[in-house]
């Protein structure tokens, strides 16, 4: 892979996606309570830190394969 600024495209993609869902936590928690509210926030967040999750375990895969079974496509 190619490098963005002297930093590996992997690298910047988990550091974005790890910082996208810490912004989403902190945002969402300063939301009013509500029972309404309580379940779309953490429906939010779960898809939010997926992200991350999800891009982190394919990057640390060692085959196409395993990348396939992480991403979810098998």
């Amino acid at each position: 892979m190619s490098n963005y600024g002297g930093m590996d495209y992997n690298q910047l993609f988990r550091e974005r996606t790890k910082n996208f869902s810490i912004l989403i936590i902190r945002s969402m928690a300063s939301l009013p309570y509500s029972d309404d509210v309580s379940i779309i926030r953490k429906q939010i967040i779960r898809s939010s830190t997926s992200v991350a999750a999800n891009y982190r375990a394919v990057s640390r895969a060692r085959s196409e394969k395993e990348k396939l079974y992480c991403s979810g496509r098998n």
